[in-house]
Formats: structure tokens, C-alpha cells, sequence
């Protein structure tokens, strides 16, 4: 059992006492999905030995993208697939932060404020870089949603992961300074004008319900240059299929408090907090995602109905097509011959016949 296993174990049933009905389905859902992880209950999943006939028995993991001991191998088969696309070209990160203002708004409100989120944000980069003063053309963009800050605090972000240069009408075209995508501050004014227009236009009363200064303090946009894209796709990999926390950085488990640690990005040291269960469940909790929200959204020429655009880039910058390789699955040794096993079929109730983690 893992340290978040242990922990959501210990103080799930006081804190679904506690807070009852005004818990989340989907806050539900990833609670039992990390209890019955790996648990007999939950069915068994056996292997075959072909050299020496042994038959052993594992049980099921739940898969669920709140679990952190699930996930891996899809996060690997994603970050192979991004990197098969990459670009000969520098590639730019531009990080949009929603203002505390709103995160009350966002958290009681998921998916309609993470959907306008995603939209407004992509839309205030696109049209900057199609001004004629920047870039003047078509940009591709690969943007993943994160809400969380290390110590598990909530904190709405979107991160786009972007080539250096756009489509045009002519061909491509590159930055006029390497290391200015498009400038952050008006890219800023634009996100929060925007994301006004939309708001009011997707919910009045929740446009209403929205403190008028936030409408007139500076917006944070980061933007930067990031090398090849490489060691960003790998960075944003970790995040995909997972929420939040690493079981490693689950120092202890006790029937009152579960203590965490974390590394401050000012300082660069190793902090912790003692948070009692209650607060670990809620904290770790309001970063599951609603039922089928897609995290990871691809924009511009980077789009899944944008292959033609796509193929005139990569033949503009005379990049080669890449094959991806998915990476190899984890072997598993027979504890008789070591010989590789195989999967023999799932007992679990419902679901298709699962493979080795």
C-alpha cells in the first residue's frame, strides 16, 4: 500500500462523516479508486511463466489519474509522442495564472471555468501572435492545466509548450528577438479582457459574483524560452497522469495528521507541514479533475484537425518525420526461472482484460 493509500485509508471515513453530501462525486470516486488500488477486492490479474508453466496472481491497480501509483507507463507513452513532434526550432513556455480572486470561483466550478480557461488563454496567445508586430501567423500550442502549488495549496495554471515561430500565408516565420515569444504584459491584458467577455458571456450571476478589482489588477503571465522542448515535454509528462503528489513526498501517516514535504522554488530548500487528515484529504482533493475533463488540449497548427497545416510546417523546416516508439513495457521476471511472464486474463469484474502495469 502506498503513502497516499495509507493516508486516505486512515482519515477517508471521518472526513466523508465530516463533510457528507458536499463532497464532490468526483472527489468520491478518486477516494475509492486509491482504496481498492491494488487490493484483492478489487480483482486479480494473472500472469503465466511459458517456460516452466508457474501461474501467479496480482491484484488490479485502479488506473484512476488521482491515483499516483498508476499512470506511469501512459505518461511515458505521451511524453514519446510529443517529443516524435517536436520541431527543429527553439520552443517557448507561457505559463497563464488565474488571480486569487477568482479561485474561490474556479474550485466551486470546475469544468465551466477550467473550459473558458483553457479557450481564452489559447485565444490571447493566438491573436497576439497573429498581430503583423509580433509574429503575423499561425502558432501551435500545447497547453496542460495544473491547480496545484507544491505544498498542495490551489492555484489554477495553464501551461502552453510553443514552438518559436508561425505559419503565414508565405511560409514561416521566426521571433524577432530569440528570446521573446510574444511580449507577457500585453499578452496579459489580453487573457484578462477576454476571459471578462467570456464569463460574463457563459454566466452572468458568476460574472457578477466576481470582486470588480480583479477586473482591473495586473494579470501574471510568464513567458520564456525553454531550449529544444525536450526537457519541458518531460517536465509537463510527470503531471498528465497523475495529481499532485508524489507518495515519496508523504513523510508520515498518523491517525491525526499526515505530514508532507516539498522543495520552496524561492529558497531551494527542503520544507514540511504537518497537516491534520482533514486538511490533507482537502487540500489533496480539490485537484481531481471533473468526470472526463481533458488536462492536456492542443491548439493551432498543433491540433488534431490541423494535420495538413502541420505537415506544410514540418516540410518548411525540412524536419524529419519521426516514428513513435512507444516505450517498452516493465518486464516482469518468473520468481522460479526468471523467465519474462505473460499475461494470462483478468478476473476483475468489469472493465477489459488489463495488462502489466
Amino acid at each position: 500500500m502506498t503513502a497516499l493509500a495509507e493516508a486516505v485509508r486512515r482519515h477517508w471515513p471521518s472526513y466523508a462523516a465530516a463533510y457528507g453530501p458536499r463532497i464532490p462525486v468526483a472527489h468520491r470516486r478518486a477516494a475509492q479508486a486509491i482504496l481498492r488500488c491494488r487490493m484483492v477486492e478489487a480483482g486479480l490479474v494473472f500472469y503465466r511463466c511459458d517456460d516452466c508453466g508457474r501461474v501467479d496472481a496480482s491484484p488490479v491497480s485502479c488506473g484512476h489519474r488521482a491515483c499516483n501509483a498508476c499512470g506511469q507507463h501512459k505518461a511515458a507513452e505521451w511524453e514519446a509522442r510529443q517529443k516524435a513532434r517536436l520541431l527543429p526550432v527553439p520552443y517557448h513556455m507561457v505559463t497563464f495564472t488565474i488571480p486569487s480572486e477568482f479561485r474561490s470561483l474556479f474550485r466551486s466550478h470546475q469544468k465551466l471555468c477550467y473550459d473558458v480557461f483553457f479557450r481564452e488563454s489559447a485565444g490571447a496567445l493566438a491573436d497576439l501572435a497573429a498581430d503583423p508586430r509580433h509574429l503575423g501567423g499561425e502558432i501551435g500550442m500545447t497547453g496542460v492545466l495544473q491547480t496545484w502549488t507544491r505544498d498542495l495549496r490551489y492555484h489554477p495554471h495553464i501551461h502552453f509548450l510553443v514552438p518559436a515561430g508561425a505559419l503565414t500565408a508565405v511560409g514561416w516565420t521566426r521571433p524577432k528577438h530569440p528570446s521573446v515569444l510574444v511580449p507577457a504584459k500585453p499578452l496579459a491584458v489580453r487573457l484578462r479582457n477576454r476571459m471578462r467577455q467570456a464569463l460574463k458571456a457563459a454566466d452572468f450571476k458568476l460574472f457578477c459574483s466576481v470582486p470588480s478589482n480583479a477586473w482591473r489588477k495586473p494579470w501574471n503571465v510568464d513567458a520564456r524560452p525553454v531550449g529544444r522542448g525536450d526537457t519541458a515535454f518531460g517536465y509537463l509528462a510527470r503531471y498528465i497522469q497523475k495529481t499532485a503528489l508524489d507518495s515519496a513526498r508523504i513523510l508520515q501517516v498518523t491517525v491525526s495528521h499526515v505530514t508532507i514535504a516539498w522543495t520552496d522554488r524561492q529558497s531551494s530548500q527542503r520544507r514540511t507541514a504537518k497537516l491534520t487528515g482533514h486538511e490533507f484529504l482537502r487540500r489533496f482533493l480539490q485537484h481531481v479533475l471533473p468526470k472526463s475533463f481533458v488536462r492536456v488540449r492542443h491548439f493551432g497548427f498543433l491540433s488534431a484537425a490541423a494535420r495538413a497545416r502541420f505537415a506544410r510546417v514540418r516540410a518548411l523546416l525540412r524536419s524529419a518525420v519521426l516514428t513513435f516508439v512507444p516505450p517498452p513495457k516493465r518486464v516482469v521476471p518468473c520468481p522460479c526461472c526468471a523467465n519474462p511472464i505473460t499475461f494470462l486474463r483478468c478476473d476483475r469484474a468489469r472493465g477489459p482484460p488489463l495488462r502489466l502495469p
